[in-house]
């Protein structure tokens, strides 16, 4: 008897364990999930920016790659960090009136401008 009790015991035990860790373990591949989804969302940011913007801005977004005046911008200053993502994508939506900034709206996509956003917030790092 005392050797089905303690098996029971730790029956029940090891059954508590399996509850309790298995938010933790699906949690783990979730984080996982979204680690390896920024990863290319990333590297299509870059992708994108080496197509689209590098041309002026340069290979660091330090915008001085090209020779206009104004200048282009300096991505990884803390003025162009400063500004809120949804500015930044207006940005590159549109464009910036009095400078060389043209608009993308019709050659980017809405997760095209955020895959550009994302490299962009990684430049100034």
């Amino acid at each position: 008897m005392r050797l089905s009790s303690r098996s029971l015991i730790l029956s029940v035990a090891l059954g508590v364990a399996v509850v309790i860790t298995a938010p933790n373990i699906s949690e783990g591949e979730s984080s996982h999930a979204k680690a390896l989804r920024e990863h290319y969302e990333l590297q299509e940011g870059k992708r994108l920016y080496e197509q689209y913007c590098r041309f002026c801005h340069g290979d660091q977004g330090k915008g001085n790659a090209y020779d206009v005046t104004p200048p282009p911008a300096d991505l990884t200053s803390p003025a162009v960090q400063q500004k809120s993502d949804a500015e930044l994508t207006q940005t590159i939506h549109e464009g910036e009136r009095g400078t060389a900034m043209g608009s993308w709206k019709w050659e980017l996509s809405e997760k095209d401008k955020q895959n550009i956003l994302l490299y962009i917030r990684r430049l100034a790092r």
